[in-house]
């Protein structure tokens, strides 16, 4: 998550392009430690991490939707995407 002040900032206008659960993005963004989580849930779902897509990102109609939404990683949730703006 790119941080302002230590506050998180929401996005407004999510374009669903799924590029937010892609391991690059994801990684870029995170600290050392959600880079080590990361790497754990991949392990744990018997992923890649060099799949260069998360495990529970799918597509519908074009759209990206996470197959975990609700359950998603803290550092999915604090995600702050650039394209929103």
């Amino acid at each position: 998550m790119i941080k302002t002040n230590k506050t998180k900032i929401e996005n407004p206008v999510c374009k669903r392009c799924g590029d937010c659960c892609k391991s690059k993005t994801l990684l870029k963004h995170c600290t050392d430690e959600e880079k080590e989580a990361f790497k754990i849930f991949y392990i744990m779902m018997g992923e890649d991490i060099n799949n260069k897509k998360c495990a529970f990102l799918d597509f519908k109609i074009g759209l990206a939707i996470c197959k975990i939404y609700q359950e998603r990683p803290q550092f999915c949730q604090d995600f702050y995407c650039e394209k929103c703006y």
